[in-house]
């Protein structure tokens, strides 16, 4: 069974408890209880008086909901950051922040200064190459006007022909240095003062410039077989000092890979 159809049946209680707390609300007939009802509609009589006691439908209800959120957390959430093999990492200096001189043609007057290029590291914890990782921007707050790059791929590292897919073999280097490292953003700051910012998507003619201001992005990396990492991080503008890129929250979700390995 794949991992999918183990899932699936994992989530079989979860659908059994909220049945249950569903059946709990409402009554096929008339009955001092609905627990009570029930089991008179499927030609059970002789019921115990606890189970007809109107305050048993509340009790009931209370069971299945505690029981429902708790096998829940269990599967969905617990599991997923334990199995999740696939998932980012920021550190600072090069290559997570590189610096460049630059040259800013798109005034009338060029203006020369340095370029920063945040990025984040995609990690692969596992023992398998995780094939085809797409990495999208999912969303960016607070959004500028006219900004069309929410679900774009985002730009590999000096990747010069636009890839969209590429695979993210074992991390094996204890500083990581050997991770997928991917652009998010691209920050100018010019000798007289100026500046910009800009979102490394695919295509790149949408990498118009947004305001300079502070930004807290989604970032979501899934693999070939369903290995999924999602990263929440802030893009944060610091006077007299280049902004902050700070990794906020991640989540890492298992998929056919990470299930066997």
């Amino acid at each position: 069974m794949n991992v999918y159809g183990k899932w699936v049946l994992k989530s079989v209680p979860c659908f059994g408890l909220g049945l249950l707390m569903l059946l709990s609300t409402v009554t096929p007939r008339q009955a001092r209880s609905n627990v009570e009802a029930w089991f008179l509609y499927f030609g059970i009589e002789n019921i115990p008086p606890w189970l007809a006691d109107e305050y048993t439908d509340t009790w009931v209800f209370w069971i299945g909901s505690v029981g429902f959120c708790l096998w829940a957390t269990q599967l969905y959430f617990r599991q997923s950051l334990r199995i999740g093999k696939l998932s980012v990492m920021i550190c600072e200096g090069e290559p997570w922040v590189q610096a460049d001189s630059y040259v800013d043609r798109s005034q009338a007057a060029p203006t020369s200064g340095r370029l920063y290029t945040y990025r984040i590291a995609l990690i692969n914890s596992a023992d398998v190459t995780f094939r085809n990782v797409e990495v999208k921007l999912t969303s960016l707050e607070k959004r500028p006007q006219n900004f069309h790059a929410i679900g774009s791929h985002l730009k590999l590292r000096h990747d010069q022909v636009g890839s969209t897919n590429f695979n993210v073999h074992p991390s094996k280097n204890p500083q990581f240095l050997d991770a997928m490292f991917v652009d998010v953003f691209n920050f100018f700051l010019g000798d007289d003062g100026s500046s910009f910012l800009r979102v490394t998507s695919l295509p790149e003619d949408m990498n118009r410039p947004i305001p300079v201001d502070k930004y807290e992005v989604k970032i979501m990396a899934t693999s070939e077989r369903g290995e999924m990492t999602i990263a929440e991080l802030a893009f944060i503008p610091r006077p007299d000092q280049i902004p902050e890129f700070r990794l906020l929250t991640v989540q890492s979700f298992p998929g056919a890979t990470g299930a066997s390995s």
